[in-house]
């Protein structure tokens, strides 16, 4: 029996599109009000939906065997446990998001040099760098990399957005068209990756030659647009 997560939440309506592909068919699993399992008429497929960002451990702790999540959730996890079992196998090329650094408006910097010379002149008042995210291991990855010195990174549960600028002095975050970020008088300054919706699973599970597994491996190869996983550069 393989084990397959769906996600429910803003990228069901992706997956339900990417699957009508397809000639795997759910029952109960309709967009705003799935079924924690519903139906599917492959042979040796158990089906649970769960929320995106949670896909990544729950295949490491060996609770699901393949999933469908994001490229964004796949990193947090990988940036936090290198040695995790887990692997990308592929892009679906569906729920396009840039994974973005923000400021606000009125910051005087539109470039992450001229945010490390605030940071330097002493511009954000708090005692280190407040860097406010989701992507726990994404921001702290990044501001690593960027050498952001004394920063802290403040962990977010949604409306991150909110947190500028009384409460962080950045945000990493996803958007689709910059939309939201344009109406809260918010402005990016550094572009991290591009995330997509992808195919996870437990490392060696498509060598274990599980006809489950390889069904619904084909299937999504089988739609124009998808491609073999590629590792991302930050």
């Amino acid at each position: 029996m393989i084990r397959l997560a769906l996600p429910d939440g803003h990228q069901q309506r992706h997956v339900i599109g990417l699957l009508e592909k397809t000639s795997i068919e759910l029952s109960g699993y309709e967009q705003g009000k799935p079924l924690r399992r519903p139906g599917v008429n492959l042979d040796g497929v158990e089906v649970t939906v769960i929320r995106p960002q949670d896909m990544p451990a729950q295949v490491a702790l060996g609770n699901f065997d393949l999933a469908l999540t994001g490229v964004d959730w796949l990193y947090d996890h990988l940036f936090r446990f290198p040695k995790s079992p887990v692997a990308g196998l592929v892009d679906l090329g569906i729920g396009r998001v840039r994974i973005v650094a923000v400021v606000t408006e009125a910051t005087p910097a539109d470039d992450l040099p001229g945010i490390n010379g605030l940071i330097a002149e002493g511009y954000f008042p708090a005692p280190f760098f407040r860097v406010a995210s989701e992507y726990v291991n994404i921001a702290d990855r990044f501001a690593m990399a960027r050498r952001f010195p004394h920063y802290r990174v403040i962990p977010t549960y949604g409306a991150t957005e909110a947190l500028l600028p009384e409460d962080a002095d950045m945000i990493i975050e996803n958007t689709e068209t910059g939309t939201t970020l344009k109406k809260n008088k918010l402005k990016i300054v550094d572009e991290l990756f591009i995330s997509v919706g992808c195919l996870i699973g437990r490392r060696g599970v498509m060598e274990e030659a599980d006809p489950g597994a390889q069904r619904v491996y084909d299937e999504i190869m089988g739609i124009d647009g998808v491609s073999l996983h590629r590792a991302i550069e930050m």
